[in-house]
């Protein structure tokens, strides 16, 4: 089914508000968000989520809390910015996922023109992608109570996406009354109370303590970064990392991913993992991206829009192609790498001795705590080649 509906999105907002409780929900940008609080303001939101983020954002809650339902309110042209979230779904998420994806044919908070229509205009339709990408339980719906069919009768053994077509109508219902980083302190603070976990920790000790002590650290010696590196995130407590096939970091990710108490997830694009640590990091896990410095410029989007504009931490280890010693072709991507992370004001050190590894870790992840942005750790070409 293809081209826009006749039933105005919030219609459907207010029946989804009918039949939610508890559930964690993770809401489009612009009149997606307003909507959606003014039929259901709850600290249980986070709102405003940028293009192509929402779903990744859900999907990181959701793997992280597979007992709690969690919800993305997600539009048609934030699904065609990425879709290949469909098949992190498909390889990955549960039953608590539901993705709602309210297609309008275009991107209509930015104009009606025919210049702002989506694929879904031009006949790509939704549903046959999110199947083609492995999603089995797939529903396209055009009317009220074909929606609220589709929700009482949910199959709860695998995630499941709706294809709202909507009108391109919008509920003009006034702005959001807090910013995005009020919305991130009330958000993780309703998770930190309602599942017993601790997301924030801003301080290192109580106001004249002495100082913790720190952590026991094994001396690296001849072992090859990977083992180094998997210890160091272990005993670190990161507990979640996403990353895509890189040669320097792929004896730690073959660790991880052989790990059963670890959460490893490959993804086909670092922007779409770097949306999933956010969604971890919201639901009080540590999150790591394991990613080349390619990677990290493929992820600009993402952490600028989200983690900077909410204030979300994730340790981000971030292989130097084009260092010295590396090939010659990718020597103008390793020449840039450093003045972006300074541009996108994201802390980070560069680590070329293996015995600083472990220490770099943990001493990332406490500034992180302190100031909740990201930190890049940035091994040299020659330490990610380093053998045992």
């Amino acid at each position: 089914m293809t081209g826009a509906g006749t039933v105005k999105r919030y219609a459907f907002l207010q029946a989804l508000a009918a039949r939610t409780e508890n559930q964690l929900v993770v809401t489009n940008l612009a009149n997606t968000a307003t909507e959606w609080f003014s039929v259901r303001p709850s600290d249980a939101n986070l709102y405003a989520a940028g293009m192509g983020m929402v779903t990744s954002y859900a999907l990181g809650l959701a793997l992280s809390l597979p007992k709690r339902e969690v919800i993305a309110l997600d539009g048609d042209g934030g699904i065609f910015f990425d879709p290949s979230v469909f098949g992190v779904i498909a390889a990955q998420a549960g039953a608590n996922l539901t993705v709602i994806v309210f297609d309008n044919g275009g991107y209509v908070s930015t104009g009606k023109l025919p210049a702002v229509g989506s694929l879904s205009s031009s006949g790509v339709d939704l549903e046959t992608l999110a199947r083609a990408y492995g999603i089995a339980n797939v529903v396209t719906v055009a009317d009220i109570d074909g929606f609220i069919g589709v929700l009482d009768k949910r199959i709860l053994n695998a995630p499941l996406v709706i294809v709202v077509k909507t009108s391109v109508e919008q509920q003009f219902v006034g702005a959001l009354p807090m910013d995005l980083k009020e919305n991130k302190y009330r958000f993780a603070r309703h998770i930190e109370q309602s599942q017993g976990v601790k997301i924030f920790k801003p301080s290192a000790k109580e106001h004249g303590a002495k100082p913790a002590a720190d952590p026991a650290l094994r001396e690296a010696g001849q072992s090859s970064l990977g083992q180094v590196l998997y210890e160091g995130l272990k005993e670190n407590g990161v507990n979640f990392a996403i990353g895509l096939p890189c040669s320097g970091f792929s004896s730690v990710q073959e660790l991880l991913l052989k790990d059963d108490g670890f959460d490893y997830v490959s993804v086909p694009h670092e922007g779409t993992g770097i949306g999933m640590c956010a969604g971890a990091w919201l639901s009080g896990r540590r999150p790591a991206a394991l990613i080349e410095n390619f990677g990290l410029f493929a992820s600009v989007y993402h952490l600028l829009r989200g983690h900077m504009s909410y204030g979300i931490p994730t340790l981000m280890l971030t292989e130097f192609r084009g260092d010295t010693g590396d090939q010659e072709f990718f020597a103008e991507g390793g020449e840039v790498t450093l003045d972006v992370l300074k541009a996108m004001r994201i802390n980070y050190r560069v680590v070329d001795q293996i015995d600083d590894l472990k220490p770099a870790i943990r001493d990332a992840l406490r500034w992180m705590d302190g100031c909740l942005r990201p930190f890049a750790l940035v091994p040299t070409f020659n330490l990610t080649r380093l053998k045992s």
